[in-house]
């Protein structure tokens, strides 16, 4: 028994998508990421990107795009089988985003050319764009989500930052295709012989005329082999190769010690026709001299998506991947390296380069560049600044960059991705995103103050009992934050959310009038700064319960919700700690876990017992240790211990709030008796009666209507077409 699959259909499983992506599944999301950004870059020339909840979205100012481009099951159309130093190289991007989004069950919308869709995708793999009205800006932006997959934009993001310097302003070359090449060009296009030589550097106008002459008006797909390795020796006949100048360039950076630029041509051959292709290139390579070895490869200013990894051993720097070994006497450096070519040899679906072709001019820039590093220390030895050191000195730059000079909010990830560079070039680490967040930025926010513009990022929730209501928490939920009046009185920090459905399930919660509240990891500036809010009313008195592991982490996590924090002086509220503390774990029997030995000892938190603080270094127990009704009668417990009853405002507030009921009640009761009395029912079935004899061919058509409205709007739902058909009757026949 055989089964067929079309290709296409890889893209729209999880399973196979990385297969077409060329990236496994962990990098899938950084590779959308980049090839949105890359694209906008190409088109524009800039672009913004940033998070909006869960979704990542990408915008910029081009001429805008065809939703269409997003069906998987298309055939593979792009201006990129012209060669041209870009960033794209194979033109199946906005496929394998697609591709992306619907593996994994997520979402994806586009807003351009005036108006705003939501992208929906039929079992054939084609889209329906779904018109949600109105776009407003320039441009286009695409958001979307990838499911349970998190977003990275770490590829994206190093676009950005490397996209600057010269730019290719001309056209393709015939010296950059093999006869193969060339001819799988004209099978790929669907205009005439002349409109496709038209597109290369030297041939508009009257000299295209001239080479295309014996083909006028042919369809470019038409020819065969033998007429297009012709027509490829007569293009070059009349022009010369691009000068590898021409192709652009970074040019040199701030904060890089060494830099080198070359430029060169390496042959591709032909293996079924006589021409060969010649592609010119410029590589630049950048090096910063530091203890622990780090690289980046660019091609066309974008990162590669293979790996290619860099360590130092015996005096030399060691590259290999990609088809690249290389090997240079050198001291240990962070290396980025940068190609400008209109074409690279591509070894998978997800555009890995070969960069074996330029092997030999890596190796000699890599040396010279860090030569030059070398030369520009002021004494012998390496001195690496440590991240606080490297932070404090790029800070101000950073946060000008990710606030547009101060004029645009931003988040701690955009600044944090602001900053990343300068760490990277420095010490040769990628910086901890947690170690930033907590101990970097806030050292310098309790010398300087809070950052103005700044938001955290949404790393809480808050359930709100009664109403029955998730929110996210982060700076800018908070900055909005209006409680629910007179709906809870306590407050319940939990370490873990997997508790939240237990709790919720029992009505926790709402028995004792509880809001539950967790954060990501430690305790968000945000969870904290919403706890010092609901602390300020003065009115409704609010209890703050803490719960979590008995571990050395989770006495650290109450310490830092209740005591001072250095960003934030002067704690507003009292946090009640309800544990898990180690001796009752004991007492109660629950099994203990031996944890990691570490070189250096955990913090605990100054209430723990010295006895325990020892414990804690070796042991933990974890909440999850107790069965759900031995969790639950722990925690209702504890709750009692410090329980000052259900939520029960004053007088005023539940008189006010019975003569709202009372009013609703008998409204409702006297608009019914209002309506009965004037045979309301009557009226409406008369009126409809008289709507109907009136347009009678409206109904009559109703059953073509309908069909007809869905095929020039397949979006809309047959009850729309219903709908509007019910409005016209009544503006045409209702009087």
């Amino acid at each position: 028994m055989l089964f067929e699959r079309e290709d296409w259909k890889l893209f729209r499983n999880i399973e196979t998508l990385p297969q077409k992506a060329g990236v496994p599944k962990s990098k899938l999301s950084m590779l959308v990421c980049k090839e949105l950004v890359d694209n906008a870059l190409d088109l524009g020339g800039d672009c913004e990107i940033g998070y909006e909840g869960d979704f990542f979205y990408v915008k910029d100012q081009g001429s805008g795009l065809d939703p269409e481009l997003f069906s998987i099951s298309r055939p593979l159309r792009s201006s990129k089988y012209l060669r041209l130093p870009t960033r794209g190289a194979l033109g199946n991007g906005l496929r394998v985003v697609a591709g992306a989004v619907v593996a994994s069950g997520g979402e994806l919308y586009v807003s351009t050319r005036g108006q705003h869709y939501k992208i929906h995708w039929q079992n054939d793999g084609r889209v329906l764009p779904e018109s949600l009205g109105p776009y407003h800006e320039e441009g286009t932006k695409i958001s979307f989500t990838l499911g349970k997959m998190p977003i990275n934009s770490n590829w994206a993001r190093l676009a950005m930052d490397y996209a600057q310097g010269e730019t290719y302003r001309g056209k393709t070359s015939p010296y950059w295709y093999t006869s193969e090449n060339f001819f799988e060009l004209f099978q790929s296009f669907s205009g005439s012989v002349r409109d496709l030589i038209a597109q290369f550097d030297g041939c508009t106008g009257r000299k295209a005329g001239i080479i295309a002459a014996n083909y006028t008006k042919t369809p470019a797909a038409a020819l065969g082999f033998s007429e297009t390795e012709g027509l490829l020796g007569e293009l070059r006949a009349q022009v010369k190769n691009v000068n590898p100048e021409r192709l652009g360039r970074i040019g040199q950076l701030d904060n890089w010690k060494g830099y080198c630029k070359s430029a060169g041509v390496f042959k591709v051959r032909s293996m079924k026709g006589t021409q060969e292709a010649e592609i010119p290139f410029v590589l630049e390579v950048y090096a910063t001299l530091t203890d622990t070895p780090y690289l980046t490869v660019l091609l066309n200013k974008s990162p590669v998506t293979g790996e290619v990894d860099i360590y130092h051993s015996k005096n030399e720097l060691n590259l290999f991947g990609c088809d690249l070994i290389c090997n240079v006497k050198a001291r240990p450096a962070v290396v980025l390296i940068n190609i400008m070519t209109p074409y690279i040899p591509i070894v998978t679906d997800g555009k890995e380069p070969d960069l074996s072709v330029i092997e030999a001019e890596i190796r000699d820039g890599i040396k010279k560049a860090i030569s030059r590093a070398q030369k520009s220390l002021p004494t012998p030895g390496i001195k690496t600044k440590s991240q606080k050191e490297v932070v404090a000195d790029c800070l101000e730059k950073a946060i000008a960059k990710a606030s547009g000079d101060g004029e645009y909010r931003f988040s701690m990830r955009q600044l944090y991705y602001a900053v990343r560079p300068y760490v990277i070039r420095e010490t040769g680490k990628e910086p901890d995103y947690n170690y930033f967040c907590r101990d970097l930025i806030g050292s310098y926010e309790a010398e300087h103050g809070d950052i103005p513009l700044m938001y955290r990022d949404e790393r809480g929730t808050l359930y709100h009992p009664h109403c029955s209501q998730d929110i996210p928490i982060g700076t800018i939920a908070v900055e909005n934050y209006q409680k629910p009046a007179w709906t809870f009185n306590k407050v319940l920090y939990i370490e873990k959310e997997g508790f939240f459905n237990v709790l919720k399930e029992k009505k926790i919660p709402e028995k004792y009038d509880l809001a539950l509240l967790t954060s990501k990891g430690y305790a968000s500036r945000a969870v904290k700064d919403l706890l010092d809010a609901l602390g300020e009313n003065s009115e409704e008195e609010i209890t703050f319960f803490c719960i979590h592991d008995a571990d050395a982490y989770g006495t650290i996590i109450y310490n830092t919700l209740q005591n001072e924090t250095g960003a934030r002086p002067g704690r507003k509220v009292k946090i009640i700690n309800l544990g898990l503390d180690p001796e009752e774990a004991l007492a109660m029997g629950l099994e203990v876990e031996r944890v990691g030995k570490s070189d250096r000892k955990k913090g605990v938190a100054g209430y723990i017992d010295p006895q325990w603080e020892s414990w804690l270094q070796n042991y933990r127990v974890e909440l999850n240790a107790m069965s759900t009704p031995q969790f639950l009668a722990w925690l209702e417990g504890k709750i009692q211990l410090h329980d000052k009853g259900k939520v029960i405002p004053p007088e005023r507030i539940l008189q006010e709030s019975l003569d709202q009921s009372l009013r609703d009640k008998l409204g409702q009761n006297i608009a019914a008796e209002i309506l009965a009395q004037q045979h309301y029912e009557d009226q409406v079935a008369e009126a409809v009666r008289q709507v109907k004899e009136r347009c009678g061919d409206s109904q009559a058509r109703l059953a073509e209507t309908v069909p007809e409205e869905l095929g020039q709007e397949p979006v809309r739902h047959w009850k729309d077409v219903v709908e509007t058909v019910s409005e016209e009757m009544i503006k045409n026949c209702w009087f």
